[in-house]
C-alpha cells in the first residue's frame, strides 16, 4: 500500500440535525443526503478538491490550497442557503496528513473533524493555520471565535469563522465538563432540540443566561460591515451604530466609547483582542449588513472581550424604512446582557420618540455625508436634512443637524459668514421650539456663541446644558472643556478633558484637547504626554508634532522641541501647510533661539501677504508681533476683530505672547472689545 505524506487543507461538512431527521422522516433524510451530494460535488471539483469519502451524513474533502478550500466552503454554504432545505456545519484545518490509497489519516484529519463539530449551523469554522493564510485576502472576512480544547488534541486550538451571513447565531449553554453522554438516544434528543432552537433563534434574539459575563463597565460599538460594499447601504453601516452609541451614551452605569474612538480605527485594530488593548472595552457590538436579492439583512453580535465568548446575537431582515424599529429591537435585546438597571432602562425608553421612517432614513443619509471633507458632501448632507423636514416638518433632530452643518460650513468658509450663520440660528430656534431637550441644539449653540457671538459665558452655559442632557457624549466634553480652558477656567476644564479621553481614548480630537487644556493650565508634562500618545496612534499628524513642542518650550527643553518642528515641516505636501502652521513654526523657532530660521519664515509670510489675500488676519498680527513691529501687530488685531476671525479668541491666551505685550494698553484694549476684559 502506497503512502504519501503532505500538507493539505482538510474540510469536513456535516448536515445539521440529520440524525433526528432520520428518526422522524427517513425518506426525507435520504433525499437531503442526495441533495447534499448534488450541491457539494461540482463545487469541490471546481476548486480542485478531492472527495475523500462520506461518513454518514458527513463529507471529508482535501484541497491543495487553503484559498480553494475556503472559497469552496463559502460557495457550498451559499448554494445550501439558496436551496433552503437544510444547513451544514463546515470545519477546515491545514496540517500534515497521510494519503493512503483513497483515504487520508493523521492529526490534521482529527482536528478538522473536531472543528466542524463546534461550528454553528450554516457556519464555516477554521483553524489558526487556515486563518493565517486567508486573513489578508480582501474577499474573505474572518473573525475570532474562541480557544477550544479538542478531544485527542494536546494543545488548545484557536478557532475562527469565515463571515458569510448564512450562519445562525447560536450561544450554547455551558455544560459541566464531568457530564458524559454515552447513550445514543440522548445524543439524538440533543440534536433534535438544537435544530428546534436554531430555527427559533433565527427569528428572535438570544442570550446565554447561565454564562457569567462579569461586571460590564464599557461597550464599544463598531461601524457595521458592508459585506457587499453596496453604496446604498453605506449610510446605514455608519448611521445605525452611531445612533446606538448616542442612545446608550445617555444612560448611567456603562461607558460607551465615542464614535471617533471606534469609527476611526484602522481595520487591523477592529478586532476583539485589539479593542480590549486599545480601549479597555469589556464588550464589543458588531454588525454585518448584506443585500440578498431584493432584501437587506443585518447580523449583530455582542462579544465579551475578556474571553471572546459570544454573549448575544441576532439576524434581522430589514428595509430602509424600518431602521428605527430595528434599532429599538437591538437596544431592548441588549438591556439584560449589558446588565442595565431598571432606572436606566426607563431612561433609555424615554429617549425613544416617534419618527417618520422615511424622514429618519434621510436624516441618516445626511449624517453620513456630514462626515465628509468637501463642500459638495456638506451640501448633500444639507439636502438630506431638508428632505427629512419636508417629509416630517416636526423632526427636531433634522433642524439641529442643519444648524450644526451650517456652523461647520462657516468655520471653513472664506466667504461672508453672516448668511450661513443666520440660517444656523433659524434652524436652532426651530429645533428648540420642537424639542427643547435635544442635546444637539445646545452643543451647536455653544459653538455659535463662542466663535461668532463672542458670548463666552453664554457658550459655557450652552455646553453645560448639552452635557446635562447627554452626559456620555465625548464631543460635548471636548468642546466644553476647551471653551472653559480658553477663557481661563482651567480647574473646571481639566476633569472634563480627562473624561473625554476616557470615552474616546484613541482619536486625535480627544487627545489634542487633553494636550491643549493641560498646556494652558501649565501642566506641561501632561500636555507632552497627551500629544505623544496621539502621535503614537497618528504618527503623521502635523499639528501633533507642532503642539507637542509647546510643553517642551515652556520647560526650556529646546533640544526636544526642535526635532518635532522639523518633522512637521517634512510632512507638508506643498512645502507650506497653512498660514497658521507657518505662524506657529516661526514662533517655535524664535522661542528655541533659532533666529535665522524664524526670520526666514517671517519674511516668507510677509512676502506671501503682499502677493495674496491673507485668509486669517490673526496670523499676520502674530507675524508682526514676532518681528517686533507691535504697531502693525495691533493694526492686524483690529482687523481680526473686524473680520470676526475664528482665531480671535487666541488673542486672550497669555502663553502666546510676552507678558509685556499681553499687558500692554493696546492689546488689553483689543481684549476689552471682545468682552474678555471689563
Amino acid at each position: 500500500m502506497s503512502q504519501t505524506r503532505k500538507l493539505a487543507a482538510i474540510m469536513f461538512t456535516d448536515i445539521v440535525g440529520y440524525t433526528a431527521l432520520m428518526v422522524n422522516d427517513e425518506k426525507k433524510a435520504f433525499s437531503i443526503l442526495s441533495k447534499n451530494r448534488e450541491i457539494q460535488k461540482p463545487v469541490i471539483k471546481e476548486f480542485n478538491g478531492r472527495w475523500i469519502k462520506e461518513l454518514g451524513d458527513g463529507v471529508m474533502v482535501s484541497f491543495n490550497t487553503v484559498s480553494d478550500a475556503v472559497n469552496a466552503a463559502i460557495q457550498i454554504q451559499e448554494a445550501c442557503n439558496s436551496a433552503n432545505e437544510f444547513k451544514l456545519r463546515i470545519g477546515i484545518h491545514l496540517g500534515e496528513v497521510v494519503f493512503e490509497n483513497d483515504d487520508v489519516f493523521g492529526d490534521g484529519v482529527n482536528i478538522a473533524a473536531r472543528i466542524q463539530a463546534t461550528a454553528v449551523p450554516g457556519g464555516i469554522y477554521i483553524s489558526e493555520s487556515i486563518y493565517n493564510n486567508v486573513s489578508n485576502k480582501e474577499a474573505i472576512h474572518t473573525e475570532f471565535v474562541k480557544v477550544e480544547h479538542l478531544k485527542n488534541v494536546k494543545e488548545p486550538i484557536k478557532i475562527y469563522r469565515v463571515v458569510t451571513g448564512f450562519e445562525d447565531v447560536i450561544v450554547k449553554q455551558e455544560l459541566d465538563s464531568k457530564i458524559k453522554l454515552k447513550k445514543s438516544i440522548l445524543i439524538t434528543m440533543i440534536l433534535a432540540v438544537s435544530l428546534i432552537a436554531s430555527i427559533f433563534i433565527f427569528k428572535d434574539s438570544i442570550f446565554q443566561k447561565n454564562v457569567n459575563v462579569g461586571v460590564i463597565k464599557s461597550l464599544a460599538i463598531l461601524p457595521f460591515e458592508n459585506l457587499n460594499n453596496d453604496s446604498t447601504l453605506a449610510y446605514l453601516a455608519d448611521g445605525m451604530p452611531e445612533n446606538l452609541i448616542n442612545r446608550f451614551s445617555a444612560i448611567e452605569g456603562i461607558k460607551v466609547f465615542a464614535r471617533s474612538a471606534t469609527f476611526e480605527l484602522v481595520d487591523s485594530n477592529r478586532n476583539v483582542k485589539n479593542l480590549r488593548k486599545l480601549l479597555n472595552a469589556d464588550m464589543v457590538l458588531t454588525g454585518r449588513l448584506q443585500k440578498k436579492g431584493a432584501g437587506y439583512y443585518l447580523s449583530c453580535e455582542l462579544v465579551n472581550t475578556e474571553n471572546q465568548n459570544l454573549i448575544w446575537g441576532n439576524k434581522y431582515e430589514l428595509s430602509t424604512t424600518d431602521v428605527s424599529r430595528i434599532e429599538d429591537s437591538i437596544i431592548n435585546s441588549l438591556l439584560d446582557p449589558l446588565q442595565i438597571s431598571l432606572i436606566s432602562k426607563s431612561k433609555i425608553n424615554q429617549q425613544k420618540k416617534q419618527v417618520n421612517p422615511l424622514a429618519y432614513a434621510e436624516y441618516l443619509k445626511g449624517r453620513y455625508m456630514s462626515y465628509g471633507s468637501t463642500n459638495e458632501e456638506s451640501e448633500k448632507a444639507l439636502s438630506h436634512f431638508r428632505e427629512a423636514i419636508n417629509i416630517d416638518p416636526t423632526y427636531a433632530k433634522a433642524y439641529a443637524a442643519i444648524a450644526n452643518e451650517k456652523v461647520n460650513q462657516a468655520l471653513f468658509s472664506t466667504a461672508s459668514k453672516n448668511e450661513i450663520i443666520n440660517e444656523a440660528r433659524v434652524a436652532l430656534e426651530a429645533a428648540k421650539a420642537l424639542d427643547p431637550d435635544l442635546a444637539d441644539i445646545y452643543s451647536t449653540e455653544g459653538a455659535l456663541k463662542f466663535y461668532y457671538d463672542w458670548d463666552w459665558q453664554g457658550a459655557v452655559e450652552s455646553y453645560k446644558k448639552a452635557l446635562e442632557l447627554d452626559p456620555g457624549n465625548a464631543t460635548i466634553y471636548i468642546r466644553y472643556s476647551s471653551t472653559l480652558a480658553d477663557v481661563g477656567r482651567y480647574k473646571e476644564a481639566l476633569p472634563l478633558a480627562d473624561k473625554a479621553v476616557e470615552l474616546d481614548p484613541v482619536s486625535i480630537s480627544s487627545l489634542h484637547n487633553l494636550g491643549w487644556v493641560n498646556y494652558l493650565a501649565g501642566n506641561n508634562r501632561k500636555s507632552i504626554d497627551a500629544f505623544g500618545k496621539a502621535l503614537e496612534l497618528h504618527p503623521n499628524w502635523i499639528w501633533g508634532h507642532v503642539k507637542k513642542t509647546y510643553g517642551y518650550i515652556a520647560l526650556k527643553e529646546y533640544d526636544k522641541a526642535l526635532p518635532l518642528a522639523r518633522r512637521a515641516e517634512t510632512l507638508f505636501k506643498d512645502g507650506w501647510g497653512s498660514e497658521m502652521l507657518q505662524t506657529q513654526l516661526a514662533s517655535i523657532y524664535k522661542s528655541c533661539n533659532e533666529k535665522e530660521k524664524s526670520d526666514s519664515i517671517i519674511n516668507r509670510f510677509l512676502k506671501y501677504g503682499t502677493e495674496n489675500t491673507v485668509k486669517d488676519p490673526w496670523n499676520l498680527s502674530v507675524i508682526y508681533y514676532l518681528k517686533g513691529d507691535y504697531k502693525k501687530a495691533i493694526e492686524w488685531e483690529e482687523k481680526t476683530i473686524e473680520k470676526k476671525s475664528l482665531s480671535a479668541y487666541l488673542m486672550n491666551i497669555p502663553l502666546i505672547y510676552s507678558e509685556e505685550y499681553f499687558q500692554s494698553k493696546e492689546h488689553q484694549s483689543i481684549l476689552k472689545k471682545m468682552g474678555f476684559v471689563k
